[in-house]
């Protein structure tokens, strides 16, 4: 099982779209004093030496992965769970650690038997610091200003980030590059175009949590498609339409869509809009100064008076999970695509649930839109500078044993825990977790270290070829976002303001308070208020590279 990742909260740091919540890597100049600062170009990023790619071959998928980014996939977990650590990290070592949750903090070591198993199968006391994913932004504002950093923690994207990890953080060339990942098999499973957002200062700085490419779904409620009788791949924006309100039954409390955000995304790939940026010859345009964004935006505001959209699709406190879960809304447009499990689980017990996903097309119909590719991570692994160099080993070691690949013994506890108490197996050999392991294993190891995803649903074998085929489908042809791998300052310090503004602007013109054309000054107010700037930040890299 792959728990879910809530969209809103890795957006948050990037903004502009659905870029994912890293897009942190080289920059040309930061405004930031310190050797970091000065070392971080371009020109010396791209000349850094990159890990090796080493594959993991131990465990062969029912349907493989492909070069277009398509995971692997498995109908059922594999019987076979060979060691991919023959031995223990540590012995005995404390090591400290910081990341975000997204669940209720689990039971502390004392109370916590999958916790102290996952010490004695380390060979380390991992002390752990869990700081709910909403207010990790400020946790780790405040533990960046003391004097005491954790030995490794989950690194967010901040202002004047290269020299805060030049004197901060350690350089891992000589661990990680070309070969010297070997010595961590694990880590070298992680495919090398990931590592590229761990690259600053002509060195490496940490180890990428892996995502796939394929970064969203559009997931479908198919038991109410099925029931109002019409088709989940709407193949215009006028088919979209039709199927909306076919679905809409304001009386029964169900509505097409949820929350905006969602619905605005959903809208901006059909209509082709860009990826967050788009290149042409080395000058970049956002997605908000398209004649595209704005015909999106124009389709919103039509959908929204159709009465398609949830009454409170513009709260940010929006459950649209929930709501989803319950049939009140029919399409999540936009989410993360690990969130399959979670439905998946959360429907379990509604004889009549049945998850689907939908194609975007594009607006006048007929063809496939370009699907948004995601960066490939999700976050970054830093480790505080240390004295002692196999402190560093050992941390690398343990990250090591974390990012063992799916199916391994290692992964079975570290997502599983230990079969009987956190989990039971079935027939088929699919572990399922119990009620006391969904608590326990909550852990939020993954945050530290994690192997490239698959496609797997414990219970499900079907799961494995809907998902493995959409993602087939729409990963055929993609629109990538330019700026991802680099680093603007500004974004760093001004988007969550300025994109905040846009956005709600942007409300307005949907909901029918400002005109369509409105979208022009809001979009002179966030050139202004640091737009323009990130462009210049990310051109000159873009250029020099």
């Amino acid at each position: 099982m792959d728990r879910s990742i809530g969209r809103r909260s890795f957006l948050a740091a990037a903004g502009g779209g659905a870029a994912a919540l890293l897009g942190v890597g080289s920059v040309a100049g930061c405004n930031s004093s310190g050797g970091g600062a000065q070392a971080n170009s371009a020109e010396s990023n791209t000349k850094v030496k990159l890990p090796a790619y080493l594959p993991y071959t131990g465990i062969t998928p029912d349907l493989a992965a492909t070069a277009a980014g398509v995971e692997a996939a498995f109908r059922h977990f594999p019987k076979e769970r060979p060691k991919s650590v023959p031995d223990k990290p540590g012995s005995g070592e404390t090591v400290s650690g910081m990341s975000n949750i997204f669940y209720a903090v689990p039971p502390g070591l004392d109370r916590n038997s999958y916790w102290s198993g996952l010490n004695d199968r380390l060979g380390i006391d991992l002390k752990l610091q869990m700081v709910a994913a909403a207010d990790y932004e400020q946790k780790f504002a405040t533990t960046i200003a003391g004097n005491e950093l954790p030995d490794v923690l989950q690194l967010r994207p901040v202002a004047n980030l290269p020299s805060l990890l030049d004197k901060r953080f350690t350089r891992l060339d000589e661990h990680l590059a070309g070969d010297a990942i070997k010595k961590y098999p694990n880590l070298a499973n992680i495919p090398t175009r990931t590592w590229k957002s761990a690259v600053f200062n002509g060195g490496i700085y940490g180890v990428p949590i892996p995502r796939g490419a394929v970064q969203l779904y559009s997931f479908i409620r198919q038991d109410l498609f099925e029931a109002a009788g019409v088709s989940p791949e709407p193949k215009s924006l006028a088919e979209l339409t039709e199927t909306a309100k076919a679905l809409t039954d304001p009386k029964s409390r169900r509505w097409a869509f949820g929350y905006w955000i969602h619905v605005r995304d959903f809208l901006q790939m059909m209509n082709q809009s860009p990826n967050g940026w788009r290149e042409e010859g080395g000058r970049l345009t956002h997605q908000y100064e398209t004649q595209e964004y704005k015909q999106g935006i124009s389709d919103l505001a039509q959908l929204w008076t159709a009465g398609v959209l949830h009454p409170d699709a513009f709260s940010d406190q929006l459950p649209f999970k929930n709501l989803f879960n319950a049939g009140t809304i029919a399409i999540n447009a936009i989410d993360g695509y690990l969130g399959w499990n979670a439905y998946i689980q959360s429907g379990a017990s509604n004889p009549k649930f049945k998850l689907g996903l939908m194609p975007i097309y594009t607006r006048t119909g007929g063809t496939l839109a370009p699907w948004w590719q995601g960066s490939g991570t999700y976050s970054m692994t830093a480790l505080k500078q240390q004295s002692d160099p196999k402190k560093i080993e050992l941390i690398l070691r343990m990250l090591n044993w974390l990012a063992a690949p799916f199916g391994t013994e290692e992964y079975v506890y570290r997502l599983f825990g230990k079969e009987g108490v956190d989990h039971t197996v079935n027939a088929s050999g699919d572990p399922t977790l119990t009620a006391s392991g969904l608590t326990n294993t909550a852990l939020p190891i993954r945050y530290l270290a994690d192997a490239p995803a698959v496609i797997y649903q414990p219970g499900r074998p079907q799961d494995a070829d809907v998902q493995h085929a959409y993602q087939t489908k729409v990963l055929a042809k993609v629109a990538v976002n330019p700026t991802v791998g680099l680093f603007s300052n500004t974004n760093a310090t001004k988007n969550a303001t300025i994109d905040k503004a846009f956005g709600n602007g942007v409300k307005e013109i949907v909901q029918g308070r400002k005109p369509i054309a409105t979208l022009d000054d809001l979009v002179k107010s966030w050139r202004s208020g640091g737009g323009d700037a990130m462009r210049s930040e990310y051109e000159a890299q873009l250029q020099s590279r």
